[in-house]
């Protein structure tokens, strides 16, 4: 992480340009850690400094979040973190509801042997795990 943000800079930190999907990660990842505030106001120049960019990519980077439902675009008043209400939630909830079938008719069609013994290898993993063990909750 770097000073100026949590992103990793293509070419070191002597760097100006970050990649544009760099700097979507880096403002989704501030969005959802709570770094950014809900309804804080998104201004492109202060996050371009931040992460040490032009504005083109960080224009494009709140585009994408705004698909992802994270950010908002208020007339006159710019980009804003979008808070995330029950409202919201339920709706993210009510996309997965509707996916699952879907998903699951596809896993099954498409499924080989050892891709099932591997989740079911995950499944006793996630099971053996608890709260209490957040440093192997967060091993990659």
């Amino acid at each position: 992480m770097t000073a100026n943000g949590p992103i990793a800079l293509s070419a070191g930190e002597d760097s100006v340009e970050t990649s544009s999907s760099s700097i979507h990660a880096a403002i989704r990842q501030d969005i959802l850690s709570g770094a950014l505030e809900a309804d804080a106001r998104l201004k492109v120049s202060e996050l371009a400094t931040r992460h040490r960019t032009s504005t083109n990519p960080v224009r494009e980077a709140l585009q994408q979040l705004r698909g992802e439902g994270l950010v908002l675009f208020v007339p006159n008043q710019g980009a804003r973190v979008r808070p995330i209400d029950t409202e919201f939630v339920r709706d993210v909830a009510e996309v997965g509801y509707q996916l699952e079938p879907y998903l699951l008719k596809l896993f099954v069609e498409t499924a080989s042997a050892e891709g099932i013994a591997e989740l079911e290898r995950i499944e006793q993993e996630i099971e053996g795990l608890t709260f209490k063990d957040k440093a192997r909750r967060h091993e990659g």
